[in-house]
Protein backbone atom coordinates (compact mmCIF):
# COMPACT_ATOMS: atom_id res chain seq x y z
CA UNK A 1 0.00 0.00 0.00
CA UNK A 2 1.43 3.71 -1.25
CA UNK A 3 1.79 6.52 0.89
CA UNK A 4 -2.03 8.53 0.27
CA UNK A 5 -2.94 12.47 0.88
CA UNK A 6 -3.66 11.49 4.32
CA UNK A 7 -0.47 9.78 5.60
CA UNK A 8 2.14 12.54 6.12
CA UNK A 9 -0.20 14.26 8.63
CA UNK A 10 -0.18 11.15 10.58
CA UNK A 11 3.86 10.20 10.30
CA UNK A 12 4.62 14.21 11.38
CA UNK A 13 2.08 14.04 14.32
CA UNK A 14 3.95 10.95 15.74
CA UNK A 15 7.52 12.60 14.82
CA UNK A 16 6.24 15.27 17.38
CA UNK A 17 4.57 13.06 20.00
CA UNK A 18 7.67 11.07 20.03
CA UNK A 19 10.12 13.91 20.34
CA UNK A 20 7.90 14.92 23.22
CA UNK A 21 8.24 11.49 25.06
CA UNK A 22 12.18 12.51 25.24
CA UNK A 23 12.93 16.22 25.03
CA UNK A 24 11.56 19.64 25.94
CA UNK A 25 13.99 21.53 23.56
CA UNK A 26 12.18 23.20 21.55
CA UNK A 27 14.88 23.81 18.96
CA UNK A 28 15.72 20.69 18.54
CA UNK A 29 12.27 19.38 18.09
CA UNK A 30 12.22 21.96 15.09
CA UNK A 31 15.51 20.58 13.39
CA UNK A 32 13.86 17.12 13.64
CA UNK A 33 10.45 18.28 12.00
CA UNK A 34 12.44 20.13 9.50
CA UNK A 35 14.72 17.56 8.33
CA UNK A 36 11.54 14.91 8.36
CA UNK A 37 9.50 17.40 6.34
CA UNK A 38 12.73 17.69 3.72
CA UNK A 39 12.79 13.55 3.46
CA UNK A 40 8.67 13.07 3.81
CA UNK A 41 8.49 15.04 0.44
CA UNK A 42 10.55 12.89 -1.07
CA UNK A 43 9.23 9.67 -0.32
CA UNK A 44 5.67 10.93 -0.99
CA UNK A 45 6.46 12.27 -4.67
CA UNK A 46 8.22 8.35 -5.09
CA UNK A 47 4.73 6.60 -3.52
CA UNK A 48 6.83 4.94 -1.37
CA UNK A 49 5.37 2.58 0.73
CA UNK A 50 4.13 4.31 3.90
CA UNK A 51 5.53 1.92 6.41
CA UNK A 52 9.14 1.96 4.66
CA UNK A 53 8.82 5.57 4.30
CA UNK A 54 8.30 5.78 8.04
CA UNK A 55 10.96 3.67 8.97
CA UNK A 56 13.63 5.79 6.65
CA UNK A 57 12.25 8.94 8.74
CA UNK A 58 12.62 7.34 11.78
CA UNK A 59 15.64 6.08 11.87
CA UNK A 60 17.21 9.44 11.43
CA UNK A 61 15.22 10.79 13.94
CA UNK A 62 15.90 7.95 16.38
CA UNK A 63 19.81 9.31 15.53
CA UNK A 64 18.50 13.34 16.13
CA UNK A 65 17.17 12.38 19.23
CA UNK A 66 19.81 10.24 20.51
CA UNK A 67 17.92 7.73 21.76
CA UNK A 68 17.29 4.29 20.22
CA UNK A 69 14.24 3.52 21.92
CA UNK A 70 11.61 6.47 22.86
CA UNK A 71 8.35 4.80 23.08
CA UNK A 72 10.11 2.22 26.18
CA UNK A 73 8.07 3.39 29.07
CA UNK A 74 4.31 3.33 26.67
CA UNK A 75 5.54 -0.29 25.61
CA UNK A 76 6.48 -1.33 29.31
CA UNK A 77 2.81 0.02 29.74
CA UNK A 78 1.35 -1.58 27.53
CA UNK A 79 2.45 -5.05 28.37
CA UNK A 80 1.44 -4.64 31.60
CA UNK A 81 -1.78 -3.57 30.74
CA UNK A 82 -2.40 -6.64 28.73
CA UNK A 83 -0.72 -8.97 31.27
CA UNK A 84 -3.27 -7.94 33.79
CA UNK A 85 -6.31 -8.72 31.92
CA UNK A 86 -4.56 -11.93 30.72
CA UNK A 87 -6.52 -14.65 32.84
CA UNK A 88 -9.70 -12.86 31.76
CA UNK A 89 -8.95 -13.35 28.01
CA UNK A 90 -7.62 -16.73 28.75
CA UNK A 91 -11.25 -17.73 30.10
CA UNK A 92 -12.69 -15.74 27.21
CA UNK A 93 -10.87 -17.73 24.55
CA UNK A 94 -11.92 -21.24 26.40
CA UNK A 95 -15.58 -20.45 25.98
CA UNK A 96 -16.52 -22.06 22.52
CA UNK A 97 -13.94 -21.93 19.24
CA UNK A 98 -11.19 -21.58 21.30
CA UNK A 99 -8.84 -21.02 18.20
CA UNK A 100 -11.88 -18.08 16.68
CA UNK A 101 -11.15 -16.66 19.84
CA UNK A 102 -7.97 -16.53 20.13
CA UNK A 103 -7.79 -14.51 16.43
CA UNK A 104 -10.57 -11.99 17.89
CA UNK A 105 -7.96 -11.08 21.20
CA UNK A 106 -5.53 -10.96 18.80
CA UNK A 107 -6.65 -8.14 16.87
CA UNK A 108 -8.12 -6.48 20.16
CA UNK A 109 -4.16 -6.41 21.45
CA UNK A 110 -3.81 -4.44 17.70
CA UNK A 111 -4.90 -1.34 19.44
CA UNK A 112 -2.06 -0.60 21.17
CA UNK A 113 -0.83 1.45 18.63
CA UNK A 114 0.59 4.80 20.12
CA UNK A 115 1.18 7.73 17.68
CA UNK A 116 -2.03 6.72 15.17
CA UNK A 117 -3.33 10.38 14.71
CA UNK A 118 -6.73 9.66 16.10
CA UNK A 119 -6.44 6.82 17.30
CA UNK A 120 -6.76 6.38 21.41
CA UNK A 121 -5.00 3.81 23.22
CA UNK A 122 -6.84 2.35 25.75
CA UNK A 123 -4.20 1.21 28.11
CA UNK A 124 -6.01 2.09 31.52
CA UNK A 125 -9.45 0.65 31.69
CA UNK A 126 -8.34 -2.04 29.12
CA UNK A 127 -10.63 -4.74 30.03
CA UNK A 128 -13.66 -2.89 29.67
CA UNK A 129 -12.49 -1.71 26.32
CA UNK A 130 -11.62 -5.61 25.68
CA UNK A 131 -15.00 -6.91 26.16
CA UNK A 132 -16.59 -4.27 24.20
CA UNK A 133 -14.40 -5.16 20.80
CA UNK A 134 -15.03 -9.18 21.16
CA UNK A 135 -18.47 -8.47 21.53
CA UNK A 136 -18.23 -6.23 18.27
CA UNK A 137 -16.77 -9.37 16.58
CA UNK A 138 -15.14 -9.18 13.03
CA UNK A 139 -15.77 -7.20 9.76
CA UNK A 140 -13.61 -9.44 7.83
CA UNK A 141 -14.29 -13.23 8.63
CA UNK A 142 -11.86 -15.55 7.07
CA UNK A 143 -10.96 -17.40 9.84
CA UNK A 144 -12.23 -20.99 9.45
CA UNK A 145 -9.73 -20.83 6.02
CA UNK A 146 -7.08 -19.26 7.84
CA UNK A 147 -6.96 -22.06 10.29
CA UNK A 148 -6.82 -24.66 7.72
CA UNK A 149 -3.16 -23.44 6.92
CA UNK A 150 -2.34 -22.63 10.54
CA UNK A 151 -1.87 -26.35 10.67
CA UNK A 152 1.12 -26.37 8.42
CA UNK A 153 4.24 -23.88 8.53
CA UNK A 154 3.57 -20.56 10.25
CA UNK A 155 5.28 -17.59 10.21
CA UNK A 156 3.57 -15.38 12.43
CA UNK A 157 4.99 -11.55 11.85
CA UNK A 158 3.91 -9.35 15.02
CA UNK A 159 3.44 -6.03 15.45
CA UNK A 160 3.32 -3.97 18.95
CA UNK A 161 4.44 -4.45 22.52
CA UNK A 162 1.19 -5.20 24.69
CA UNK A 163 -0.13 -6.86 21.08
CA UNK A 164 2.06 -9.80 21.89
CA UNK A 165 0.58 -10.75 24.73
CA UNK A 166 -2.61 -12.09 22.92
CA UNK A 167 -0.21 -13.06 20.10
CA UNK A 168 1.14 -15.60 22.57
CA UNK A 169 -2.58 -17.25 23.13
CA UNK A 170 -3.04 -17.34 19.57
CA UNK A 171 0.50 -18.88 18.91
CA UNK A 172 -1.32 -21.79 21.65
CA UNK A 173 -4.25 -22.31 19.39
CA UNK A 174 -2.05 -22.81 16.62
CA UNK A 175 0.34 -25.18 18.15
CA UNK A 176 -2.79 -27.09 19.65
CA UNK A 177 -3.90 -27.90 15.93
CA UNK A 178 -0.17 -29.13 14.44
CA UNK A 179 1.30 -25.83 12.87
CA UNK A 180 4.97 -24.90 13.32
CA UNK A 181 5.06 -21.39 14.52
CA UNK A 182 8.49 -19.24 13.24
CA UNK A 183 7.03 -15.57 15.26
CA UNK A 184 9.14 -12.69 13.70
CA UNK A 185 9.88 -9.52 16.18
CA UNK A 186 11.55 -6.34 15.53
CA UNK A 187 15.45 -6.52 14.80
CA UNK A 188 15.47 -3.45 16.97
CA UNK A 189 13.50 -0.77 18.74
CA UNK A 190 11.23 0.94 16.48
CA UNK A 191 7.42 2.76 17.43
CA UNK A 192 6.02 0.46 19.88
CA UNK A 193 6.86 -2.26 18.18
CA UNK A 194 7.71 -5.99 19.69
CA UNK A 195 11.29 -6.92 20.04
CA UNK A 196 13.47 -9.83 21.26
CA UNK A 197 12.85 -8.69 24.85
CA UNK A 198 9.06 -8.06 24.74
CA UNK A 199 8.26 -11.58 23.38
CA UNK A 200 10.86 -13.08 26.32
CA UNK A 201 8.93 -10.62 28.86
CA UNK A 202 5.53 -12.60 27.63
CA UNK A 203 6.66 -15.98 27.09
CA UNK A 204 6.55 -16.24 23.25
CA UNK A 205 9.79 -18.60 23.33
CA UNK A 206 8.40 -21.02 25.40
CA UNK A 207 5.24 -21.66 23.62
CA UNK A 208 6.76 -20.79 19.71
CA UNK A 209 9.38 -23.27 17.57
CA UNK A 210 11.71 -20.22 17.19
CA UNK A 211 11.90 -16.36 17.60
CA UNK A 212 12.97 -14.73 14.47
CA UNK A 213 13.49 -10.82 13.73
CA UNK A 214 12.74 -8.80 10.83
CA UNK A 215 16.41 -7.12 10.41
CA UNK A 216 17.06 -4.23 11.52
CA UNK A 217 13.46 -3.32 12.90
CA UNK A 218 11.97 -1.64 9.54
CA UNK A 219 8.28 -0.32 10.30
CA UNK A 220 6.45 -3.84 9.24
CA UNK A 221 8.59 -5.89 6.50
CA UNK A 222 11.37 -4.69 3.79
CA UNK A 223 12.27 -8.11 2.18
CA UNK A 224 15.83 -6.54 1.46
CA UNK A 225 16.70 -6.65 4.89
CA UNK A 226 15.21 -9.80 6.01
CA UNK A 227 17.89 -11.93 7.54
CA UNK A 228 18.42 -14.87 5.19
CA UNK A 229 16.87 -17.47 7.98
CA UNK A 230 13.25 -15.41 8.03
CA UNK A 231 13.28 -15.11 4.39
CA UNK A 232 13.60 -18.63 4.20
CA UNK A 233 10.85 -19.60 6.68
CA UNK A 234 8.22 -16.80 4.64
CA UNK A 235 8.79 -18.11 1.58
CA UNK A 236 8.60 -21.73 2.16
CA UNK A 237 5.52 -20.42 4.58
CA UNK A 238 1.91 -22.22 4.54
CA UNK A 239 1.04 -19.04 5.38
CA UNK A 240 2.24 -16.07 6.62
CA UNK A 241 -0.10 -14.05 9.64
CA UNK A 242 0.97 -10.43 9.50
CA UNK A 243 -0.73 -8.70 12.18
CA UNK A 244 -1.08 -4.77 12.16
CA UNK A 245 -1.45 -2.05 9.22
CA UNK A 246 2.19 -1.83 8.89
CA UNK A 247 3.08 -5.30 8.10
CA UNK A 248 -0.70 -4.83 5.59
CA UNK A 249 1.10 -1.94 4.23
CA UNK A 250 4.32 -3.98 3.06
CA UNK A 251 3.03 -7.09 2.32
CA UNK A 252 0.17 -5.99 0.80
CA UNK A 253 2.32 -4.85 -2.09
CA UNK A 254 4.55 -8.29 -2.63
CA UNK A 255 4.26 -11.41 -4.41
CA UNK A 256 2.66 -13.72 -1.36
CA UNK A 257 -0.61 -15.18 -2.27
CA UNK A 258 -0.94 -16.85 1.03
CA UNK A 259 -1.06 -14.09 4.08
CA UNK A 260 -3.58 -13.84 6.63
CA UNK A 261 -3.53 -10.14 7.59
CA UNK A 262 -5.18 -9.69 11.48
CA UNK A 263 -5.49 -6.08 12.02
CA UNK A 264 -7.63 -3.12 13.69
CA UNK A 265 -8.41 -0.91 11.11
CA UNK A 266 -7.31 2.37 12.60
CA UNK A 267 -6.94 5.11 9.78
CA UNK A 268 -9.18 5.91 6.72
CA UNK A 269 -6.34 5.11 4.55
CA UNK A 270 -5.93 1.54 5.61
CA UNK A 271 -9.73 1.24 6.45
CA UNK A 272 -10.39 2.49 2.82
CA UNK A 273 -7.89 0.29 0.98
CA UNK A 274 -9.33 -2.70 2.92
CA UNK A 275 -13.01 -2.01 2.03
CA UNK A 276 -13.82 -1.79 5.65
CA UNK A 277 -14.75 1.07 8.02
CA UNK A 278 -12.43 2.31 10.18
CA UNK A 279 -11.93 0.21 13.91
CA UNK A 280 -13.33 -2.54 11.71
CA UNK A 281 -11.54 -5.48 13.11
CA UNK A 282 -10.40 -7.94 9.99
CA UNK A 283 -8.92 -11.28 9.60
CA UNK A 284 -8.72 -11.41 6.07
CA UNK A 285 -6.85 -14.20 4.14
CA UNK A 286 -4.79 -12.73 0.70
Amino acid sequence: MRMSARCPACLLNRIYEECKLVTDDKRKIEKIIEKSLEMLLEEFRKKEINAVASTKIHRVVYRMLENDDPYRVLKERANKAALSVLPIVRRIIGKGDAFRNAVIASIIGNSFDYGVMGHEVRDEDFESYFLKEFEKGLAIDDVDEIRELCRGRVVYITDNAGEIVFDRLLVEEIKKIGGRVSVVVRGRPILSDATIEDAKLVGMDEVADEILTNGKGAIGIIEEELPEETRERIESADVIIAKGMANYECLSESDYDNIAFLLKAKCEPIAEDIGVEVGDMVAMLR
